[in-house]
């Protein structure tokens, strides 16, 4: 019988992204894997730490004890840094809070009217716990955020940023393009390397 890894998000946008770098990686090929809609009344940690390395591992330490699977998560978001790193750990919660990203992309853009991009840096915490396991690593992208959606792929805020040394949203690369260059792949990257 394969041991169980459960990726422990609910958005299905991470979901795809993190099983196509599972695959890519040739990460936990002999687990069998498991998201959240397999297990009924989990609930929702709560999310109370200071860095995306916090939030990750209490998301993933909140779904182990409650599963006993080996447990992935995922904490990710944006920083501005002429806005004291905002939105930083609160990126989807400001989206919620705002009633979705363009508005959170509006106020940032209102707080610096002169620019047409603002500097931003996407980052990406991913931890891993279990039995005797507590892992945690982090990749980052440098890039810019532009006040108007372009491209209609992807999710989240991928319309609003544009990676370093492209002139392309993450929404308008295809999605094996937008894979390589994402802070996501950068943090699976890390991990792959941990786990050989």
């Amino acid at each position: 019988m394969k041991n169980n890894l459960l990726l422990g998000s609910g958005n299905a946008g991470k979901i795809k992204e993190i099983k196509f770098y599972l695959e890519y990686f040739g990460l936990f090929n002999n687990f069998k894997v498991l998201d959240l809609s397999s297990f009924k009344d989990l609930g929702e940690p709560e999310e109370k730490g200071s860095t995306f390395e916090e939030n990750s591992v209490i998301k993933s330490t909140y779904f182990y004890n409650k599963t006993d699977c080996l447990t992935l998560s995922d904490d990710s978001g944006f920083i501005v840094e002429e806005m004291e790193s905002f939105p930083g750990i609160k990126t989807a919660r400001v989206a919620n809070e705002m009633g979705g990203e363009q508005q959170v992309i509006n106020y940032i853009f209102s707080k610096n009217p002169k620019k047409q991009k603002i500097n931003a840096t996407f980052h990406c915490s991913l931890s891993l716990v279990g039995y005797k396991i507590n892992q945690v690593v982090t990749g980052k992208v440098l890039g810019s955020i532009i006040c108007s959606k372009k491209g209609n792929d992807g999710f989240g805020y991928d319309p609003f940023f544009i990676p370093q040394n492209s002139n392309k949203t993450f929404a308008e690369m295809g999605l094996k393009e937008k894979m390589f260059l994402s802070h996501r792949f950068e943090a699976f990257k890390t991990l792959s390397i941990t786990q050989k």
